[in-house]
């Protein structure tokens, strides 16, 4: 009976320890949808850039089909005022973004994911999930 009891605790600790890494790494597993979704929101940015030096702050001017995926949905909403191609972070701006919905979401949390005019991925401050850490970037 006692090593029942020991054999039961040990399983409870494993699944304390291994759950929140086990829901963290799916969730980096769905996050690959929103930065495939914001890298053609980027190259369909830099190709407007390149026909009218500068960024487009409404989405629905890019050649691309603004089509929701399975965990993120796009924001019609970009804030690239003055930004050059090679700006990152600091440079108090972005290209595109999407937002988490609820599909399959533990955390209950639709955080926003932003791309930058260099590439880089970064994240809202605001509905950032504390049990994803430091994922990604806060965007300034």
């Amino acid at each position: 009976m006692l090593e029942l009891i020991i054999v039961t605790i040990i399983i409870g600790i494993l699944a304390a320890i291994g759950g929140p890494m086990y829901f963290k790494t799916i969730e980096r597993a769905r996050m690959a949808e929103g930065r495939i979704m914001l890298g053609m929101i980027r190259m369909a940015q830099m190709r407007y850039y390149a026909e009218h030096i500068t960024f487009t702050n409404n989405i629905k001017e890019l050649d691309i089909d603004t089509v929701n995926g399975k965990f993120f949905d796009l924001v019609l909403m970009v804030s690239a005022n003055g930004l050059r191609p090679g700006d990152g972070l600091g440079c108090g701006g972005y290209v595109g973004e999407v937002r988490r919905n609820d599909v399959q979401n533990p955390y209950g949390s639709n955080y926003r994911l932003r791309v930058l005019p260099n590439g880089d991925v970064c994240h809202e401050a605001g509905n950032w999930p504390n049990a994803l850490g430091d994922l990604l970037p806060v965007c300034v």
